[in-house]
């Protein structure tokens, strides 16, 4: 089984669903502290031709996990919608891409952890239904230790054979080869831009978008 085991980014880069594309299931990492420098609750989008990064607000997140932090409010989904509507809306993808994003930001929570997996999983079921998705929190809440005995852990009882890290190789690494597991660094090479981007503007992925337009018309029909 091809397991990936990441934090859950807010809309993040093409690399980030390359790699989920290519796995069984993938778990959310998010039992872990949250890091202000991550990309939980941000992204980067292009504005005026510009690297742009957009933050979701949060409330006091010192010492959290993931998990517990929570978004402050709803008023950046406005603003947010704004932006994308303003600097996109002339873009080829644009009306298959807006009511997909205005769909995963929906989601009625105030965990930016849920928020920022469900961005994941939106645009990750365009290419591919089949994977699974789960949370570290949910289905292991009771394992400790360091990040990487940790992810370890979760891959043996997850009977993986392929774990895929993004990025980085873990430094123990050849812990997972003593417990049969082989570990896959998959390196980004598209930047840091988020899908969004991409989708808006890259017409080979025309074919996914109206096959989800189409099944969201058929579903609003029933």
């Amino acid at each position: 089984m091809k397991l990936a085991i990441l934090q859950p980014n807010f809309f993040p880069y093409k690399s980030y669903y390359d790699l989920v594309k290519r796995v069984d299931k993938v778990i959310f990492l998010d039992d872990v502290y949250y890091n202000n420098k991550s990309w939980v609750n941000k992204t980067l989008l292009k504005v005026r031709s510009k690297d742009f990064y957009f933050r979701i607000p949060i409330n006091n997140y010192k010492q959290l996990n993931i998990k517990d932090v929570k978004v402050k409010n709803e008023k950046w989904k406005k603003n947010f919608l704004k932006m994308i509507n303003l600097e996109y809306k002339y873009c080829s993808n644009f009306s298959l891409v807006f009511p997909i994003i205005e769909e995963a930001i929906s989601l009625p929570t105030d965990s930016i952890s849920h928020l920022s997996a469900y961005s994941v999983f939106k645009i990750s079921s365009l290419f591919k239904d089949n994977t699974k998705f789960s949370f570290s929190s949910i289905e292991y809440p009771n394992v400790k230790g360091s990040i990487e005995n940790k992810i370890l852990t979760i891959c043996r009882k997850e009977k993986a054979s392929i774990y895929y890290s993004l990025d980085k190789t873990p430094s123990n690494s050849e812990k997972f080869l003593r417990n049969g597991i082989k570990v896959s660094n998959f390196i980004s090479y598209n930047g840091k831009c988020s899908i969004m981007d991409d989708l808006m503007t890259n017409h080979s992925y025309n074919h996914f978008l109206k096959k989800e337009c189409n099944l969201q018309q058929h579903e609003r029909s029933q």
